[in-house]
């Protein structure tokens, strides 16, 4: 039993579901190895990484929709299989919610207050409508409404009384109803996940807490491991630096451009990466890419490479949208 409940505390975090594919990507997918080759094999083993997109791209323009149909019903299905996994990461994720959303037609409606009951009669909208058409004034929903509010304001008790009764009459029942919901199987349940949730989520603050502690005791052992080291290891002579050419010394204290510009964006408050355009941008919306694309725009080495925003749309799409092989592929890294 105690072990049971232990497990029961140990919080298990939830993963989140992967992504839905849309069809053009699950036909680049398919077809990425293939068109990868006949480049390698046609340009003897030289090709550029976008033209692997550009070829997938047009193949895929010229599929009639018969033949695109196929993709089109994996990736519904793939919709689907992500909304329900999704639907069953947010009851993992929040328990007590879900609980509460399944059972909300069984839980008493707290009782409406007299001045919301005043402003939501229909014969006192109606009268307030009237006096603001009578005054030449608009009488609109939202100006009914100021008028509502204010003809409650300098009401007088006999106005406010049939209102006021109802209202206390409501709240009486309101008590009754929960005392009544409260009382059951499912108003249980529900506690019963809420005490189980925060349970976990202390659990999960204490594992937190404990492992700051532990990395914090080991960086002063650290430190002292390092000046140990320090003092054991002896002090290099010193030899003169050799003098470089001016215009080589100026040239290597110049900031490159990249940098000029990734240093101007952060001092003026902007994100730095390279401009955008908004065909670009509305190009990688639509094949679901522009974070992605944003990512990569704003990665140093890729803003200072010199390459196109196109360029770099080109190498999400060959790498299916991941920005890490896309970097290596702009960059030249294997």
């Amino acid at each position: 039993m105690a072990a049971s409940a232990a497990t029961a505390a140990t919080p298990v975090e939830p993963t989140k579901p992967k992504r839905p594919q849309s069809a053009y990507f699950l036909f680049a997918n398919e077809l990425r190895e293939q068109v990868t080759k006949e480049l390698k094999e046609r340009g003897e083993g030289k090709f550029k990484f976008g033209d692997v997109a550009k070829e997938i791209s047009s193949r895929w323009a010229a599929l009639s929709d018969e033949e695109k149909k196929p993709y089109e019903e994996r990736a519904a299905a793939d919709k689907q299989r992500h909304a329900e996994e999704f639907r069953a990461y947010l009851e993992a994720s929040d328990p007590a919610g879900t609980l509460r959303r399944r059972y909300e037609h069984l839980m008493p409606r707290r009782p409406t207050a007299a001045a919301a009951r005043f402003q939501q009669d229909a014969a006192v909208r109606a009268k307030a409508e009237a006096q603001l058409k009578e005054a030449g004034q608009e009488a609109g929903p939202r100006q009914v409404d100021a008028k509502v509010k204010e003809m409650w304001k300098h009401a007088g008790e006999e106005v406010r009384r049939p209102f006021e009764e109802q209202a206390a009459k409501d709240k009486v029942d309101f008590f009754l109803k929960q005392k009544e919901w409260q009382a059951t199987a499912e108003f249980k349940e529900i506690e019963a996940a809420e005490k189980l949730q925060e349970e976990r989520a202390k659990a999960a603050e204490a594992e937190e807490k404990a492992k700051a502690e532990k990395e914090s005791a080991k960086t002063p052992a650290k430190r002292a491991k390092k000046g140990e080291k320090a003092a054991e290891t002896p002090t290099p002579k010193s030899t003169p630096a050799k003098r470089k050419p001016a215009e080589e010394a100026k040239k290597e204290a110049a900031p490159s451009s990249a940098a000029k510009r990734t240093r101007t964006a952060a001092k003026d408050g902007a994100e730095p990466g390279m401009f955008l355009d908004a065909d670009i941008v509305a190009e990688a919306a639509k094949l679901e890419l522009e974070g992605a694309l944003r990512n990569l725009a704003g990665r140093p080495e890729v803003a200072g490479s010199g390459k196109k925003p196109s360029d770099l749309l080109a190498a999400l799409k060959a790498s299916g949208g991941l920005v890490n092989p896309a970097k290596r592929a702009l960059l030249g890294q294997s």
